[in-house]
């Protein structure tokens, strides 16, 4: 077994748990390739919404459909789909019987729909292994590659040693490399919920609460600069439950210092070289005064925020079991705009939740109409098996009517997002390549001159894509730029010279 490739899906706390298995693998002496290819193939899988869920079957079977693993087929594309959640269960035992192991690469489960649905993925064809969030994933994976790898191979003899102690449940290896294709690195702090949203299945996926300390995530945050990430974005389940041992906010320890606002200001004074922190979903009871004048502080925290709404009616909020009215929310706002010069703000709404009358939705687009946000990830309310919301059926809301909602509610927010950045027409903005076409042209070598419409993007501090054309700029380089013109597409900029 000498190579590996990993497909991912789902939030940033995912993509920071496969760069984890990514790198545990590598110490194994496992080189990745693109996916999904290799000998091992590791899917982390999403189970927040059904979407997700038959999203991750969807990419096991294509996975286990190569022709690599011979002739598996599922011939019922949602065979598995149901929730039968087991964790004691022995897969061995509920796994198919396959060609040939020799001949073929194995296929390895993990992340939220393996722990959702344990039973389902270990029954679908061509999936060996199934490792839940309740499993510690690093000592499972190793004792998969020793249980499939011949005594006499010496691909797989690389550095097992186990990385630095963290408080992390999984002991994966903390982060300190760059992959080519990311430029934001994210460093994820925080795990785990039990405030128990009504639409939510996470908190029976990841019910344990904890959080990286200080030490630990300056350590792993220096390590990413020194690979040279530039910017690094702070992830968890529950933001807001950093150094806290709930994320009911009514239950929280409120004797404790401010522990996010503390680890702001320790990468941000002991972190050299960081040139950008972003911080990611937060809400009116995380997002405090105290925190806010923390992070104005420090220049390396940027004017975008990332603060989900879900819904501006408080009758609904209250149904999906938020911690906050839509009054909260938008006196946050007012807070956010008061302390940062033109902050950007960027959000989720869920459209057509159970019994969300006509009235209640032009609530939502009130508010959005009241904070302009940059951009709005807006997404109609999808069932999960075993939430409370679910259970509603007789609430759900006609699906013809919920897309004329979200498309109602995407042309508003695509006109707010081209009122913001409108503003910028003319001004200067500081980005962080993260693509460059010429870097990923078959036909260029090392010594090619590159070509003068070479076509480049990255995102702004206030978090916007903007394109642009040089011959010399790389993916990772800092470049300063003047907006030139905007759509309702693109951004567009050149160079500062």
């Amino acid at each position: 077994m000498k190579t590996f490739s990993i497909s991912i899906l789902g939030c940033r706390v995912n993509q920071y748990e496969a760069e984890q298995i990514a790198a545990a693998l590598k110490r194994r002496g496992l080189r990745q390739v693109d996916s999904p290819g290799g000998d091992l193939r590791v899917i982390h899988t999403c189970s927040v919404t059904s979407q997700a869920a038959k999203g991750s079957r969807q990419t096991i079977r294509r996975a286990t459909r190569l022709p690599v693993l011979g002739q598996i087929a599922c011939d019922n594309p949602d065979a598995g789909a149901g929730d039968h959640r087991d964790p004691g269960i022995d897969l061995q035992s509920q796994t198919p019987q396959l060609p040939d192991t020799s001949s073929r690469a194995r296929v390895v489960v993990t992340g939220c729909w393996a722990t959702s649905d344990t039973v389902a993925a270990g029954q679908m064809p061509g999936v060996d292994a199934v490792i839940t969030n309740h499993q510690n994933v690093n000592d499972r994976l190793i004792e998969l590659l020793n249980e499939w790898t011949p005594p006499d191979d010496a691909s797989v003899t690389g550095d097992v040693t186990q990385p630095p102690t963290t408080n992390r449940p999984t002991s994966l290896p903390i982060l300190g490399h760059k992959p080519a294709t990311h430029q934001r690195a994210f460093l994820k702090i925080q795990d785990g919920c039990d405030a128990h949203c009504t639409y939510c299945i996470i908190p029976q996926l990841r019910p344990v609460l904890s959080s990286k300390s200080p030490d630990d995530a300056v350590a792993e945050a220096r390590a990413l600069v020194a690979a040279g990430h530039r910017e690094i974005v702070l992830t968890g389940i529950f933001m807001g439950a950093y150094g806290q041992s709930t994320a009911l906010r009514r239950r929280q320890d409120k004797s404790t210092s401010k522990p996010l606002a503390g680890l702001v200001a320790a990468l941000c004074t002991q972190v050299p070289g960081l040139t950008r922190l972003r911080l990611s979903s937060l809400e009116p009871g995380d997002l405090d005064e105290h925190l806010i004048n923390e992070l104005k502080r420090h220049p390396q925290v940027v004017p975008h925020f990332h603060l989900p709404l879900q819904s501006g009616s408080d009758a609904i909020l209250r149904k999906m079991n938020r911690q906050y009215t839509s009054g909260q929310f938008l006196e946050m706002i007012a807070m956010v705009q008061d302390a940062f010069d033109e902050p950007a703000i960027t959000t989720d709404i869920i459209v057509g939740f159970p019994n969300e009358t006509d009235d209640e939705f032009a609530r939502t687009l009130d508010v959005v109409d009241r904070v302009q946000f940059i951009h709005t990830h807006a997404f109609s309310y999808s069932p999960r098996p075993k939430t409370a919301a679910a259970r509603w059926t007789d609430q759900y809301v006609d699906g013809r009517v919920a897309n004329q909602r979200i498309h109602l509610l995407n042309d508003r927010a695509k006109q707010h997002s081209l009122a913001y950045r409108q503003r910028f027409v003319g001004r200067a903005v500081s980005v962080i390549v993260e693509r460059s076409d010429a870097d990923h042209s078959p036909d260029r070598s090392p010594d090619k001159s590159r070509d003068k419409s070479s076509v480049h993007h990255g995102r702004c501090e206030r978090y916007f894509d903007v394109h642009f054309a040089s011959p010399t700029a790389h993916a990772g380089d800092l470049v300063q730029l003047r907006v030139d013109s905007v759509t309702a597409d693109r951004t567009q900029g050149s160079v500062i010279e």
